[in-house]
């Protein structure tokens, strides 16, 4: 793809509207497809590929066409009768998903949001999401990037310019654990940081609190010295759930974490009580 194909457009797979923990206010957050990495607890298994594919929920097919054997439904997706059958990924471009965003300006106004980029790993795409928060900048919007910040910054500068947060995920705090099971180096993440706070930037640590994975106190103790030395004074804790556990059938796609129930209020507390002893302004769902 040529470098102005890839600013100019990107697969969407959904345009959410009225969200409220994304950002600050009310915001409207647009989910890029593509993601490099691997977290078995992702909410948004959609968006791992990079390219649109189908989704069929068994729940709601009627079989209305023969299926001998198991064999996949044969109906074509325009003609799939209850949408049991979709293709999940839709190619959008700047103005196009710009002009599909403004039309949620007065819960902005009114609120204090604005627009998120999401995913997947947003920054996988990070020409587009340039061309798009520059577009959405001139619009006078408020911009706010959901991201590992694990991957190579193109242009820093740039990308600084037009994001005012950037929501950074800080998940596993060994690096060879991270890099092991979730294909994520937190070196690259936090060179990035310093690179991006030297100019400027506002970030947000995010901390998906998932039982067995990221909740061990150590990994918290971690993660907050971590942020103590990056400079970074917030951090929302977002308890794990099992929201997407159904996506993960209606693309085809395994799922190991079934039974994982989501941490209790007291563990919770616990976390919460290290970040804010180590002087951390501590926000819960996030805002």
């Amino acid at each position: 793809m040529s470098s102005n194909r890839a600013a100019s457009s990107a697969i969407v797979t959904n345009v959410q509207r009225y969200s409220l923990h994304d950002g600050g206010g009310i915001r409207t957050v647009a989910f890029l497809k593509g993601c490099p990495f691997t977290c078995p607890w992702c909410c948004n298994p959609e968006n791992l590929s990079f390219e649109p594919e189908l989704s069929l929920k068994e729940n709601l097919c009627i079989h209305c066409s023969p299926r001998p054997g198991g064999a996949l439904c044969t109906t074509p997706v325009e003609l799939c009768p209850t949408r049991a059958k979709e293709i999940m990924g839709t190619k959008r471009d700047v103005n196009d998903l710009l002009e599909e965003v403004l039309r949620d300006r007065i819960f902005f106004e009114e609120s204090g949001g604005g627009v998120t980029l999401s995913g997947g790993e947003a920054l996988a795409r990070e020409p587009f999401v340039q061309a798009f928060f520059t577009a959405a900048k001139a619009q006078g919007l408020h911009t706010a990037l959901e991201t590992t910040l694990a991957l190579p910054l193109r242009d820093a500068k740039a990308l600084v310019e037009v994001v005012d947060s950037f929501l950074v995920d800080f998940k596993i705090a060994d690096r060879d654990a991270s890099k092991k099971l979730l294909g994520l180096d937190p070196d690259v993440r936090d060179a990035n940081i310093r690179t991006i706070l030297s100019m400027g930037a506002s970030v947000i640590a995010r901390m998906p609190i998932v039982p067995g994975f990221t909740d061990g106190l150590d990994n918290v103790r971690a993660h907050a010295a971590k942020l103590c030395e990056l400079g970074i004074v917030r951090a929302d804790v977002l308890p794990f759930h099992q929201l997407g556990e159904n996506k993960y059938s209606y693309v085809g796609r395994p799922y190991t974490l079934h039974d994982l129930k989501p941490p209790s209020d007291e563990q919770i507390a616990k976390i919460v009580a290290i970040l804010e002893k180590a002087g951390l302004s501590v926000v819960i769902d996030g805002e």
